[in-house]
């Protein structure tokens, strides 16, 4: 289930990002769609085996200003502190849509 998962968001990545490099975006697929399912201590040998599969290649994250901003904004006006970490979980809970 999971390979074909990455196969129908790569293929959606690579039409959106038409002069990016194809491993470029396969490690980031690979490592936005895993890394919100893989427990804090898992998450270092994670990265270092992407790693490992792509030299050379770096690991930027993908950005999300609106959601971010959204967030930050829902957070304020529920009186909460935004924290660092949970902004991280719940724009990884929306990458795996």
């Amino acid at each position: 289930r999971n390979i074909l998962s990455v196969l129908r968001i790569l293929g959606a990545v690579k039409r959106e990002s038409v002069g990016e490099a194809e491993g470029d975006i396969v490690m980031r697929v690979l490592r936005d769609m895993n890394l919100s399912k893989l427990v804090d201590e898992d998450e270092p040998l994670f990265l270092s085996l992407i790693s490992d599969l792509f030299p050379g290649v770096s690991m930027d994250k993908a950005g999300y200003p609106d959601l971010e901003a959204a967030i930050a904004e829902e957070v304020d006006k529920a009186g909460l502190v935004n924290h660092a970490p949970w902004t991280l979980k719940l724009i990884q809970l929306f990458e795996t849509q």
